[in-house]
Protein backbone atom coordinates (compact mmCIF):
# COMPACT_ATOMS: atom_id res chain seq x y z
CA UNK A 1 0.00 0.00 0.00
CA UNK A 2 1.30 3.28 -0.99
CA UNK A 3 2.13 5.78 1.49
CA UNK A 4 1.67 9.35 1.65
CA UNK A 5 3.60 10.98 4.96
CA UNK A 6 3.16 8.02 7.19
CA UNK A 7 -0.68 7.41 6.27
CA UNK A 8 -1.83 4.95 4.10
CA UNK A 9 -3.50 5.56 0.40
CA UNK A 10 -7.14 4.11 2.12
CA UNK A 11 -6.53 6.10 4.81
CA UNK A 12 -7.28 9.36 2.12
CA UNK A 13 -9.25 7.73 0.00
CA UNK A 14 -10.96 4.74 0.87
CA UNK A 15 -12.41 5.11 4.19
CA UNK A 16 -14.01 8.62 3.60
CA UNK A 17 -15.87 6.12 1.09
CA UNK A 18 -16.96 3.79 3.66
CA UNK A 19 -18.74 6.38 6.14
CA UNK A 20 -20.41 7.87 2.66
CA UNK A 21 -22.07 4.84 1.93
CA UNK A 22 -23.97 5.26 5.39
CA UNK A 23 -25.77 8.34 6.21
CA UNK A 24 -26.92 11.82 3.78
CA UNK A 25 -25.25 15.49 4.27
CA UNK A 26 -26.24 17.34 7.35
CA UNK A 27 -28.86 19.84 7.86
CA UNK A 28 -28.42 23.78 7.90
CA UNK A 29 -27.15 24.18 11.91
CA UNK A 30 -30.14 25.23 14.14
CA UNK A 31 -30.08 27.37 17.24
CA UNK A 32 -31.10 25.43 20.30
CA UNK A 33 -33.21 28.57 21.33
CA UNK A 34 -33.34 30.00 24.78
CA UNK A 35 -34.10 27.07 26.85
CA UNK A 36 -30.54 25.42 26.31
CA UNK A 37 -28.83 28.69 25.65
CA UNK A 38 -28.12 31.74 27.58
CA UNK A 39 -26.92 35.01 27.59
CA UNK A 40 -24.28 33.08 28.89
CA UNK A 41 -21.37 30.58 27.83
CA UNK A 42 -23.14 27.63 26.76
CA UNK A 43 -20.98 24.13 25.13
CA UNK A 44 -19.55 21.17 24.82
CA UNK A 45 -22.50 19.17 25.15
CA UNK A 46 -22.99 14.84 25.54
CA UNK A 47 -25.90 13.18 24.89
CA UNK A 48 -27.12 10.48 26.95
CA UNK A 49 -27.69 6.97 24.78
CA UNK A 50 -31.77 7.91 24.90
CA UNK A 51 -31.49 11.20 24.27
CA UNK A 52 -33.44 12.53 27.09
CA UNK A 53 -30.31 14.17 29.12
CA UNK A 54 -28.15 16.67 27.35
CA UNK A 55 -24.65 17.39 29.64
CA UNK A 56 -22.93 20.35 28.93
CA UNK A 57 -20.98 23.47 30.35
CA UNK A 58 -22.46 26.64 31.14
CA UNK A 59 -21.39 29.52 32.72
CA UNK A 60 -24.84 30.91 33.44
CA UNK A 61 -25.65 31.60 36.98
CA UNK A 62 -27.44 29.78 39.43
CA UNK A 63 -29.85 32.62 39.74
CA UNK A 64 -30.96 33.94 37.05
CA UNK A 65 -30.98 37.72 35.96
CA UNK A 66 -27.22 38.00 37.99
CA UNK A 67 -23.69 37.73 36.59
CA UNK A 68 -22.51 35.15 34.35
CA UNK A 69 -20.61 32.82 36.85
CA UNK A 70 -16.59 32.77 36.59
CA UNK A 71 -15.79 29.82 35.68
CA UNK A 72 -17.69 26.84 32.76
CA UNK A 73 -19.53 24.32 35.30
CA UNK A 74 -21.44 21.48 34.50
CA UNK A 75 -25.73 21.70 33.70
CA UNK A 76 -27.72 18.50 32.47
CA UNK A 77 -31.20 19.35 30.71
CA UNK A 78 -33.85 16.48 30.45
CA UNK A 79 -36.82 15.88 27.75
CA UNK A 80 -39.80 13.70 28.50
CA UNK A 81 -39.12 11.73 24.68
CA UNK A 82 -37.14 12.90 21.30
CA UNK A 83 -40.24 14.81 19.89
CA UNK A 84 -40.82 16.72 23.45
CA UNK A 85 -38.88 20.16 24.08
CA UNK A 86 -36.07 20.69 26.75
CA UNK A 87 -36.84 21.37 30.35
CA UNK A 88 -34.75 24.00 32.01
CA UNK A 89 -31.20 23.11 32.42
CA UNK A 90 -30.48 22.27 35.80
CA UNK A 91 -26.52 22.52 37.92
CA UNK A 92 -25.32 19.18 38.44
CA UNK A 93 -24.05 20.16 41.82
CA UNK A 94 -23.15 16.63 43.24
CA UNK A 95 -20.28 16.74 40.33
CA UNK A 96 -19.22 20.21 40.50
CA UNK A 97 -16.47 22.42 41.53
CA UNK A 98 -17.59 25.64 44.04
CA UNK A 99 -19.62 27.86 42.01
CA UNK A 100 -17.56 30.89 43.48
CA UNK A 101 -14.55 29.71 42.30
CA UNK A 102 -12.32 29.87 39.34
CA UNK A 103 -12.19 25.91 38.91
CA UNK A 104 -13.44 24.96 35.54
CA UNK A 105 -15.86 22.14 35.35
CA UNK A 106 -16.37 21.05 31.27
CA UNK A 107 -16.48 18.49 28.27
CA UNK A 108 -18.88 16.27 29.89
CA UNK A 109 -18.95 12.94 27.94
CA UNK A 110 -21.70 10.18 28.86
CA UNK A 111 -20.93 6.33 28.40
CA UNK A 112 -23.07 4.33 27.05
CA UNK A 113 -24.14 2.81 29.32
CA UNK A 114 -25.17 5.80 31.46
CA UNK A 115 -23.00 4.89 34.74
CA UNK A 116 -20.16 7.09 34.37
CA UNK A 117 -19.61 10.27 33.26
CA UNK A 118 -16.05 11.33 31.94
CA UNK A 119 -15.04 15.12 32.16
CA UNK A 120 -11.80 17.41 32.89
CA UNK A 121 -11.42 19.69 36.09
CA UNK A 122 -9.18 22.38 36.89
CA UNK A 123 -9.87 21.71 40.46
CA UNK A 124 -6.71 20.13 42.49
CA UNK A 125 -5.90 16.88 41.78
CA UNK A 126 -3.21 14.22 42.21
CA UNK A 127 -1.06 15.23 39.12
CA UNK A 128 -1.51 19.03 40.20
CA UNK A 129 -1.93 19.61 43.84
CA UNK A 130 -2.39 22.99 43.67
CA UNK A 131 -4.91 23.03 40.90
CA UNK A 132 -5.19 25.25 37.89
CA UNK A 133 -4.34 22.72 35.49
CA UNK A 134 -6.99 20.72 32.98
CA UNK A 135 -6.95 16.70 34.64
CA UNK A 136 -9.27 13.83 33.90
CA UNK A 137 -12.01 12.58 36.20
CA UNK A 138 -14.70 10.39 36.17
CA UNK A 139 -17.73 10.13 38.20
CA UNK A 140 -20.49 7.06 38.58
CA UNK A 141 -23.73 6.76 39.15
CA UNK A 142 -25.77 3.42 40.53
CA UNK A 143 -29.31 4.96 38.58
CA UNK A 144 -28.39 5.48 35.07
CA UNK A 145 -31.60 7.56 34.79
CA UNK A 146 -31.16 9.66 38.11
CA UNK A 147 -29.07 13.18 36.99
CA UNK A 148 -28.70 14.20 40.11
CA UNK A 149 -27.37 10.89 41.34
CA UNK A 150 -23.91 11.06 40.78
CA UNK A 151 -21.07 10.07 43.35
CA UNK A 152 -18.67 12.16 44.35
CA UNK A 153 -15.84 12.09 41.41
CA UNK A 154 -12.42 10.24 40.83
CA UNK A 155 -9.20 11.09 39.46
CA UNK A 156 -8.23 9.09 36.66
CA UNK A 157 -4.78 9.02 38.41
CA UNK A 158 -0.74 10.26 36.98
CA UNK A 159 -0.21 7.74 34.50
CA UNK A 160 -3.61 9.25 32.86
CA UNK A 161 -2.96 12.92 33.39
CA UNK A 162 0.53 14.46 33.74
CA UNK A 163 1.85 16.95 35.95
CA UNK A 164 2.13 20.44 34.35
CA UNK A 165 0.09 20.09 31.45
CA UNK A 166 -3.82 20.03 30.22
CA UNK A 167 -5.03 16.83 29.88
CA UNK A 168 -8.81 18.02 28.48
CA UNK A 169 -11.76 16.87 26.32
CA UNK A 170 -12.50 13.47 27.22
CA UNK A 171 -14.25 10.77 24.73
CA UNK A 172 -14.96 7.06 26.03
CA UNK A 173 -15.83 4.59 23.40
CA UNK A 174 -15.47 0.57 23.85
CA UNK A 175 -15.12 -2.02 21.00
CA UNK A 176 -17.16 -4.85 21.85
CA UNK A 177 -15.86 -6.77 19.53
CA UNK A 178 -12.41 -6.85 21.36
CA UNK A 179 -13.67 -5.53 24.95
CA UNK A 180 -11.26 -2.99 24.53
CA UNK A 181 -11.75 0.60 26.30
CA UNK A 182 -10.33 3.48 24.55
CA UNK A 183 -10.78 7.22 25.85
CA UNK A 184 -9.62 10.01 23.03
CA UNK A 185 -8.62 13.56 25.08
CA UNK A 186 -6.82 16.42 23.80
CA UNK A 187 -3.23 16.96 25.68
CA UNK A 188 -1.41 20.12 25.62
CA UNK A 189 2.26 20.07 26.74
CA UNK A 190 2.78 23.60 26.40
CA UNK A 191 -0.41 24.85 28.28
CA UNK A 192 0.59 28.63 27.17
CA UNK A 193 0.39 27.30 23.52
CA UNK A 194 -3.48 27.51 22.75
CA UNK A 195 -2.61 25.65 19.50
CA UNK A 196 -0.90 23.41 21.24
CA UNK A 197 -3.46 20.80 22.11
CA UNK A 198 -3.20 17.44 20.37
CA UNK A 199 -5.22 14.48 20.02
CA UNK A 200 -4.43 11.30 22.24
CA UNK A 201 -5.76 7.73 23.59
CA UNK A 202 -5.58 5.55 25.98
CA UNK A 203 -6.40 2.51 26.68
CA UNK A 204 -7.67 -0.29 29.10
CA UNK A 205 -9.05 -4.26 28.75
CA UNK A 206 -10.33 -4.56 32.33
CA UNK A 207 -14.10 -3.78 33.18
CA UNK A 208 -14.69 0.03 32.97
CA UNK A 209 -15.58 0.32 36.78
CA UNK A 210 -11.89 -1.01 37.64
CA UNK A 211 -10.07 1.05 34.60
CA UNK A 212 -11.68 3.73 36.22
CA UNK A 213 -11.35 3.28 40.09
CA UNK A 214 -7.62 0.89 40.02
CA UNK A 215 -6.73 4.09 37.85
CA UNK A 216 -5.41 1.40 34.90
CA UNK A 217 -5.54 3.48 31.61
CA UNK A 218 -2.24 2.95 30.02
CA UNK A 219 -0.32 5.79 29.21
CA UNK A 220 -1.82 7.93 26.40
CA UNK A 221 -0.96 7.49 22.68
CA UNK A 222 -0.45 10.48 20.43
CA UNK A 223 -2.71 9.86 17.20
CA UNK A 224 -0.82 10.63 14.24
CA UNK A 225 -3.47 10.30 11.54
CA UNK A 226 -6.25 13.23 13.46
CA UNK A 227 -3.29 15.93 14.46
CA UNK A 228 -1.99 18.38 12.60
CA UNK A 229 1.22 20.20 12.94
CA UNK A 230 0.79 23.65 14.30
CA UNK A 231 -3.16 23.40 14.42
CA UNK A 232 -5.07 23.22 17.46
CA UNK A 233 -6.73 19.93 17.67
CA UNK A 234 -9.24 19.18 20.44
CA UNK A 235 -12.61 17.57 21.59
CA UNK A 236 -13.83 14.63 19.50
CA UNK A 237 -16.95 12.73 19.22
CA UNK A 238 -17.27 9.45 18.04
CA UNK A 239 -19.99 7.38 16.59
CA UNK A 240 -20.49 4.79 19.26
CA UNK A 241 -22.64 2.21 17.57
CA UNK A 242 -19.82 1.41 15.39
CA UNK A 243 -16.71 3.71 16.39
CA UNK A 244 -16.23 4.07 12.11
CA UNK A 245 -17.02 7.39 12.52
CA UNK A 246 -15.15 10.96 14.35
CA UNK A 247 -15.71 14.42 14.75
CA UNK A 248 -12.78 16.67 15.72
CA UNK A 249 -12.43 20.06 16.44
CA UNK A 250 -9.77 21.69 14.66
CA UNK A 251 -7.84 25.20 13.09
CA UNK A 252 -5.95 23.51 11.10
CA UNK A 253 -4.82 25.19 7.33
CA UNK A 254 -8.01 25.60 5.38
CA UNK A 255 -10.26 25.98 8.25
CA UNK A 256 -13.44 27.81 7.24
CA UNK A 257 -13.21 30.33 10.36
CA UNK A 258 -11.17 29.79 13.51
CA UNK A 259 -12.22 26.24 14.81
CA UNK A 260 -13.77 23.89 12.27
CA UNK A 261 -15.64 20.48 12.72
CA UNK A 262 -13.67 18.12 10.40
CA UNK A 263 -14.77 14.31 9.57
CA UNK A 264 -12.00 11.31 9.99
CA UNK A 265 -13.68 7.92 9.08
CA UNK A 266 -12.14 3.81 8.93
CA UNK A 267 -12.57 0.70 7.25
CA UNK A 268 -13.23 -1.07 10.64
CA UNK A 269 -12.13 -0.64 14.64
CA UNK A 270 -8.71 -1.75 14.32
CA UNK A 271 -7.66 0.40 11.10
CA UNK A 272 -6.13 3.60 11.53
CA UNK A 273 -8.35 7.00 10.69
CA UNK A 274 -8.54 8.53 7.60
CA UNK A 275 -6.89 12.13 7.41
CA UNK A 276 -10.10 14.55 8.64
CA UNK A 277 -11.81 16.12 6.04
CA UNK A 278 -13.65 19.58 6.77
CA UNK A 279 -17.16 18.78 7.02
CA UNK A 280 -18.40 21.66 4.50
CA UNK A 281 -16.37 19.63 2.20
CA UNK A 282 -17.60 16.13 3.24
CA UNK A 283 -21.35 17.65 3.21
CA UNK A 284 -20.68 18.90 -0.30
CA UNK A 285 -19.75 15.87 -1.85
CA UNK A 286 -22.37 13.70 -0.17
CA UNK A 287 -24.83 16.50 -2.12
CA UNK A 288 -23.27 16.33 -4.75
CA UNK A 289 -23.68 12.67 -5.25
CA UNK A 290 -27.48 12.95 -4.32
CA UNK A 291 -27.83 15.43 -7.03
CA UNK A 292 -27.98 18.54 -4.69
CA UNK A 293 -26.82 21.97 -5.67
CA UNK A 294 -28.54 23.72 -2.49
CA UNK A 295 -25.94 21.58 0.21
CA UNK A 296 -26.09 22.96 3.65
CA UNK A 297 -22.85 24.49 5.00
CA UNK A 298 -21.77 23.23 8.40
CA UNK A 299 -18.62 25.38 9.70
CA UNK A 300 -19.26 29.09 10.02
CA UNK A 301 -16.35 31.96 9.62
CA UNK A 302 -16.11 31.77 13.48
CA UNK A 303 -15.97 29.15 15.98
CA UNK A 304 -17.72 25.74 15.75
CA UNK A 305 -16.30 23.20 18.05
CA UNK A 306 -17.16 20.50 20.60
CA UNK A 307 -19.54 17.92 18.71
CA UNK A 308 -21.51 15.30 20.47
CA UNK A 309 -23.16 12.47 18.37
CA UNK A 310 -26.26 10.78 19.19
CA UNK A 311 -26.25 7.03 19.73
CA UNK A 312 -27.90 6.69 16.40
CA UNK A 313 -25.42 8.98 14.42
CA UNK A 314 -28.07 11.01 13.22
CA UNK A 315 -27.93 13.94 15.02
CA UNK A 316 -24.92 16.11 16.07
CA UNK A 317 -24.73 18.97 18.63
CA UNK A 318 -21.97 21.67 18.85
CA UNK A 319 -21.58 25.25 19.84
CA UNK A 320 -21.25 27.54 17.51
CA UNK A 321 -20.05 31.47 18.12
CA UNK A 322 -21.76 32.42 14.65
CA UNK A 323 -23.79 35.44 14.18
CA UNK A 324 -27.46 35.58 15.35
CA UNK A 325 -26.84 33.77 18.74
CA UNK A 326 -27.90 34.68 22.68
CA UNK A 327 -24.80 34.24 24.22
CA UNK A 328 -21.18 33.91 24.08
CA UNK A 329 -21.52 30.44 22.33
CA UNK A 330 -24.57 28.66 21.89
CA UNK A 331 -25.39 24.60 20.67
CA UNK A 332 -26.48 24.06 17.91
CA UNK A 333 -27.61 20.85 16.28
CA UNK A 334 -27.39 19.28 13.24
CA UNK A 335 -29.49 16.14 11.92
CA UNK A 336 -29.28 13.50 9.09
CA UNK A 337 -30.60 10.31 7.55
CA UNK A 338 -29.73 7.00 7.50
CA UNK A 339 -29.38 5.73 4.10
CA UNK A 340 -31.24 2.46 4.04
CA UNK A 341 -33.99 4.57 6.13
CA UNK A 342 -34.81 6.02 3.18
CA UNK A 343 -35.35 2.86 0.72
Amino acid sequence: MKMICGITLCQLLCCTAVSAQDFGPWSSPANQGSTLNSTCDDQHPALSKDGLSLVFSSTRPLTPGVSCLPALHLWVAQRDSLDSPWQAPQPLSAVNSPYNSTYEDHAPNLTTDGHWLFFHSTRPGECNPAGGRRELWVAHRQNKRDDFGWQPPLNLGCILNWTGVDDAGPNFWEDNSTGTLYLYFTRNLTPTDPNGFKIHVSTCTSDLASCNRQQLWSPAEYVTELNFVGARDTRTAIRRRDGLEMIISSNRTSAIGGLDLWVANRASAQDLWSIPLNLNQDNSDKCTAEGNSNCPVINSTVNDSAPAFSWDGQTLIFWSNRAGGLGFNDLYVITREKLTERQ
